[in-house]
């Protein structure tokens, strides 16, 4: 089906001048929501991401066969963006259902990036918070098809709604910590190559009418000294290109635990966004995306940032307690002693995919309504 890309800008933009004119705070997602029963896809939120392995999803294509595994993906797809439009989100993703991480799914379809079973390499990773077998770098790395294939899949699920959806993809050194390099001399070389990857698929979606591009990029906050010395440069570089009208955002959560109502997991020192803050409000991004919810930040924080919007997260992605309106609306009244009004989004922590569907739908509704009395 040919899509006219100004026909998608057009609806969009009718859609998000309607949200201007609601009161209230917008609302966003992240990105992931949990997989329906009937695709049953590995991924590393049912088996705990420090156990899952890329060999599952390569047994289970050749078992279940492409076509019949795109079937499941599409439907899975429409029924996420229709909840999402019924909780009354503004913004929203396509749920990251054919996804089996929200990195792999991206290195996959990259040159020399081998999910081979005999080429996968024992990693610890993460400060040492998680172990795995990850794929591995093994050449030069490049796309492996001649056309951008991201905006394929933002095309077909905003082909669903007039709620404009947002594309996810990983930022470079998320996705160099969350796999092996055996051929780039250090980690800044095989970044800037992964800067122009990433760049491609970034102005091939701003080109076709994405109007919201999230690079995640949460390793920043793991290491910090990295992302001064490089990482938010390139960072920065992956939106190289992109029209003042799309906006550029970053994800820097503290990290996923291994299930749910899992306390025990080391995440990453949420100090360091103190560390970061004034670096990151400089680099040019319109939005950046912290956590909140699973462990309060001091929100002297947000004064740090003076350009930016800042998407707070205040529902927490890995807890099972819902929280009340009552309890997000004293959060960001809180909040909004140190950020304008018109800078401060809700969202969740990060991605949904470890909650139960009526949990996560209860903390969404319960965002939502919290949203539209600030």
């Amino acid at each position: 089906m040919l899509i006219d890309k100004y026909s998608l800008r057009l609806s969009i933009s009718y859609k998000m001048h309607a949200v201007s004119e609601n009161l209230g705070l917008q609302t966003t997602v992240i990105g992931s929501f949990p997989k329906p029963e009937y695709l049953e896809a590995p991924d590393w939120f049912k088996t705990g991401h420090t156990n899952y392995s890329p060999s599952a999803h390569n047994e289970y294509i050749k078992s279940q066969g492409m076509p019949e595994y795109v079937k499941s993906v599409n439907k899975a797809v429409d029924e996420v963006i229709t909840d999402q439009v019924d909780l009354g989100i503004d913004v929203i993703t396509d749920g990251e259902v054919g996804r089996e991480n929200y990195v792999f799914h991206f290195c996959r379809k990259l040159k020399n990036f081998s999910f081979k079973d005999e080429e996968l390499t024992f990693k610890v990773y993460r400060n040492g918070a998680c172990e795995a077998y990850m794929p591995t770098v093994v050449g030069p790395l490049e796309p492996l098809l001649d056309e951008p294939w991201c905006q394929l899949e933002w095309k077909k699920a905003q082909l669903l709604t007039s709620t404009p959806v947002k594309m996810t993809l990983p930022g470079p050194m998320t996705i160099i910590n969350t796999s092996a390099n055996n051929y780039y001399k250090n980690d800044k070389d095989l970044s800037l190559d992964l800067v122009k990857c990433i760049n491609r698929e970034v102005r091939a979606l701003a080109e076709s009418g994405c109007r919201h591009i999230q690079i995640d990029e949460p390793v920043m906050v793991r290491l910090p000294q990295t992302a001064l010395d490089y990482g938010i440069k390139h960072l920065k570089m992956c939106f190289e290109g992109v029209d003042e009208d799309v906006e550029k955002i970053i994800h820097l959560c503290c990290g996923y635990p291994r299930y749910l109502d899992d306390e025990s997991y080391m995440k990453a020192d949420k100090e360091v966004y103190l560390q970061l803050a004034e670096t990151l409000d400089g680099a040019g991004f319109d939005a950046i995306s912290i956590e909140d919810a699973h462990r309060y930040n001091d929100l002297s924080l947000l004064k740090k940032f003076k350009k930016s919007k800042i998407i707070m997260g205040v529902v927490a992605v890995a807890r099972s307690e819902i929280e009340t309106v009552e309890k997000i609306e004293a959060r960001v009244t809180e909040a909004l002693k140190y950020i304008d009004h018109d800078r401060l989004v809700l969202a969740p922590d990060c991605g949904l995919a470890f909650l139960p569907r009526d949990i996560l739908q209860k903390k969404l509704q319960n965002m939502v309504t919290a949203a539209r009395k600030l």
